[in-house]
């Protein structure tokens, strides 16, 4: 991999070179992050200074050097590690409020907004970070409208939704709706002109239930992975909300769960909404107050990540799977899990050049359950004399 500077125009400038170590990150829904460790050194000094943009020939993400520490390592060598994250992290500069409120002669304590889940993400960038509706000055350099990279064929959520957004920073409105809804979004550049792009995007289903992709099944049985790590937990997992506004309450279930749930699978978080204050027994009062559990729930998810080295002749990111694509990883035992690209890593050190995805749970399909029948098979075509318990 190489790393290179970026001139104020964000076209390449110069070769990183002479580290130690680099480890470059980018995430599906939130800023990624960098950190390069060089023996202790002048010249790098004075390449590397704060603010500095950096690009990576495999990537379209752009990261900004934040940070430059100066230590000793084990050996006792000087060394000089330089950090930053992503340029998403801009988004974090700006405020997302009520573009009437500043400046103007009503002050709103919320954002008000409603339409489509990926549209308000967008707009909420466009109104501060395109028009500056709250200030010219906060709009961001090299914008360019429309799209460099692919969205996904994943549909983006369809039914129109209201959400009232208390003042925050742009990056945490953007997030919290982005993650509500299994959303992307991205700052990319295109490397051939000074351009810059706002994306929210979906990726593809590239399981082995579909045909319009080739299946992308993540396992160390088929050699594609290798030094893989697990992690599940339900320690904060919630899936039942009673919210409790003003003027009424509701039960909000998770996405996915049952409303029947009962027993210890019944997992309760209580939500005090005493901002939603509409008339009782009204539908915008039962809408606010279901949005209102939907996000709080969205914040005690159940954990189940997995990450490994790719064989680098094997797989290929952003040509073979992309950051929100939903795969399949399998171990062992014949258990398949839907996972989702959330994350990818490219370390070069010492020991070479890999790379790291990281997979989140999407769904779990356990073997002879009805989920792990092909999907591209209909009940009307399978022979006679196959059932479900042989089969």
């Amino acid at each position: 991999m190489e790393l290179f500077t970026l001139n104020e125009a964000f076209r390449r400038e110069a070769v990183v070179e002479g580290y130690n170590s680099c480890l470059w990150a980018e995430r599906y829904s939130a800023w990624g992050d960098v950190e390069i460790v060089f023996p202790s050194d002048r010249p790098v000094r004075s390449l590397l200074k704060e603010g500095t943009q950096l690009g990576l020939d495999k990537s379209y993400r752009i990261m900004t050097v934040e940070d430059l520490e100066e230590g000793v390592n084990d050996d006792g060598e000087e060394i000089l590690t330089v950090t930053g994250r992503s340029i998403e992290s801009k988004l974090d500069d700006r405020a997302a409020i009520d573009p009437l409120t500043l400046g103007g002669t009503e002050v709103k304590a919320k954002w008000d907004l409603t339409g489509l889940p990926a549209a308000l993400a967008r707009k909420i960038f466009q109104d501060i970070c395109v028009l500056g509706l709250l200030s010219p000055d906060d709009t961001f350099p090299f914008y360019t409208a429309g799209t460099l990279l692919p969205a996904g064929t994943i549909p983006e959520p369809t039914d129109s939704v209201t959400i009232s957004l208390d003042p925050d920073t742009a990056y945490n409105s953007i997030k919290k709706i982005c993650d509500i809804y299994s959303l992307g979004f991205r700052m990319v550049r295109n490397p051939d002109a000074s351009q810059m792009f706002f994306e929210v995007y979906t990726g593809d289903v590239r399981t082995s239930a579909q045909t319009a992709f080739p299946a992308m099944i993540f396992s160390p049985e088929l050699d594609n992975l290798s030094n893989t790590k697990q992690l599940t937990s339900i320690s904060q997992l919630k899936n039942v909300a009673y919210v409790i506004g003003k003027n009424g309450s509701t039960t909000v279930f998770a996405t996915g769960v049952d409303p029947e749930v009962t027993g210890f699978e019944r997992r309760v978080l209580l939500v005090m909404a005493d901002d939603i204050d509409l008339a009782a027994g009204s539908p915008e009062l039962e809408a606010a107050l279901q949005q209102k559990g939907l996000e709080e729930l969205s914040k005690y998810l159940k954990i189940f990540t997995f990450d490994g080295e790719i064989a680098s002749n094997n797989l290929r990111y952003m040509v073979d799977y992309d950051l929100g694509d939903i795969v399949e990883q399998r171990n062992a035992d014949g258990f398949t899990t839907e996972m989702r690209v959330t994350e990818q890593i490219f370390v070069q050190d010492e020991e070479g050049e890999r790379s790291y995805p990281t997979l989140t749970v999407n769904q779990v399909i356990n073997p002879g359950s009805w989920l792990s029948w092909s999907s591209n098979q209909k009940w009307a075509e399978v022979p006679e004399g196959v059932f479900w318990a042989n089969a």
